[in-house]
């Protein structure tokens, strides 16, 4: 009898420790607001200048069968401007992936300019000669739709909407098939 009644009060002086670590780790956090955030890298420029952000990402490029659509995790700059974060993103899927995947954007296109608005839409326009030597067919332009809307509305909390535009004017299409008159939003269907 005594073994059991001595077995209990471990179990409930374990219990009050862990719940008094939880609350003192919850305290703490809640105490460092000048702390990164999660995904957010800090490198130190060494020689006393600027300090440079940097933070992890998923930029979505094919997959090997290029149906689909698969997020390669990268570490990147952080401007301090929407607008500037956004270009490069779009600039490094441009450039393509650094591993396994394949390229959803020509690697000749250009940026013409990118802005975003304050309701969310990020206006991405590519150079008017950008698509020239797409492959076309409707599952190769939505892969590189979805390409650029997945890469900035799922890294970017500004950017809900994605408006493609291509020699600084609206497009019918990317390259003869999807229509392009609408904004996009993330769709993650496209993603294995």
């Amino acid at each position: 009898m005594r073994n059991r009644s001595h077995s209990a009060l471990l179990i409930v002086f374990f219990g009050i420790a862990i719940i008094i670590a939880m609350a003192a780790g919850w305290f703490l956090a809640r105490q460092s607001p000048d702390l990164p955030r999660t995904g957010d890298i800090v490198a130190d420029a060494g020689d006393g200048g600027p300090v440079m952000q940097k933070r992890q990402v998923d930029l979505y490029f094919g997959d090997g069968s290029g149906r689909y659509l698969s997020a390669e995790q990268q570490v990147v700059e952080e401007p301090a401007d929407v607008a500037s974060a956004a270009r490069g993103l779009v600039e490094v899927l441009i450039q393509g992936p650094l591993r396994a995947g394949t390229r959803t954007i020509p690697k000749d296109s250009n940026l013409r300019s990118l802005f975003v608005t304050p309701e969310g839409v990020a206006y991405v326009d590519f150079k008017a000669d950008a698509f020239e030597h797409h492959p076309g067919g409707v599952e190769t332009e939505m892969l590189t739709i979805y390409s650029i809307v997945n890469t900035l509305v799922l890294n970017m909390e500004e950017i809900r909407w994605v408006k493609l535009l291509i020699g600084g004017q609206e497009a019918a299409t990317l390259a003869g098939h999807v229509d392009l008159s609408r904004p996009f939003k993330a769709d993650m269907l496209w993603v294995r």
